[in-house]
């Protein structure tokens, strides 16, 4: 892509977070290309330096480091080492687990409190923590545009994900909560809401977990969703891209949007 279409990203320092989950990296390998230098973090740094490898085997500029992004000190201190280093334009957030460690999905009954706040604390709490980390730069500089992750079951009704759909619910009002504090030191904060997407490592377990709870073989289950309207699922590359947009100068009128990456119509 020419590097002086607002589409572009050349020249941009941008962060991303939880970097090797399968959002992380797709949309991270996508940044790189778009011309980005993605510094990316993550708790597993043979996965970083795996991603790292692929990106510059790519001709992509990336920095790595082994971050916590639960851990406010931790997180502050690397956002400070790369501001350093130059301006901090965008920074992403694709923070998650596994089902089994974040409990979903689960019938409501069965959740305690400590267990229902899992990943409230976890998801909702890192993207908090990192987008302030890397706005107290921006706004310093007058730039910087910040995009937060949600999933698509906080505009449909969705059972046995109560935890879940609360914390996504709470991410997007939070990301437009943000954008307006933020706006007058010229940083944009948006919120792209993902729909299932079979590719990550998340999907298939949260539909072989539904299929139980609904006493079904997975392959019944299934066949019970309906169909996309556009006649496919979405994909973590179809998020990259939007994440992409929302980081680029192509955006710079979009700011406080939850942008839907769905097949299908949704609410909010």
């Amino acid at each position: 892509m020419n590097a002086h279409s607002p589409h572009s990203l050349h020249g941009k320092n941008i962060l991303v977070f939880a970097a090797t989950g399968s959002i992380g990296a797709v949309t991270a390998r996508h940044l790189a290309a778009e011309g980005a230098h993605v510094w990316l973090s993550g708790r597993h740094p043979e996965a970083l330096e795996a991603l790292a490898t692929d990106i510059a085997a790519d001709a992509g500029q990336v920095s790595i480091d082994v971050v916590d992004a639960t851990d406010d000190v931790a997180v502050q201190s690397y956002v400070d080492r790369v501001a350093a280093a130059g301006s901090i334009d965008g920074v992403f957030n694709a923070i998650g687990s596994t089902p089994a460690e974040l409990a979903y999905p689960a019938l409501s009954t069965a959740l305690d409190q400590e267990t229902f706040f899992r990943p409230i604390h976890l998801i909702l709490g890192s993207t908090f923590l990192t987008s302030c980390a890397a706005a107290r730069h921006m706004l310093a500089q007058g730039s910087g545009s910040i995009v937060t992750l949600s999933a698509s079951i906080s505009g449909s009704p969705v059972p046995w994900m109560a935890a879940l759909t609360a914390t996504c619910g709470a991410i997007e009002f939070m990301t437009r909560s943000l954008a307006v504090e933020f706006a007058p030191g010229g940083v944009r904060v948006n919120c792209v809401r993902g729909d299932a997407m079979p590719d990550t490592r998340t999907i298939p377990l949260t539909s072989v977990g539904m299929a139980a709870i609904a006493g079904v073989p997975v392959e019944v289950f299934a066949q019970q969703l309906p169909n996309p309207p556009l006649g496919r699922p979405v994909s973590t590359q179809d998020t990259a891209q939007t994440v992409s947009f929302l980081l680029s100068d192509a955006s710079s009128a979009t700011s406080a949007q939850v942008i839907n990456i769905a097949s299908r119509a949704m609410a909010g």
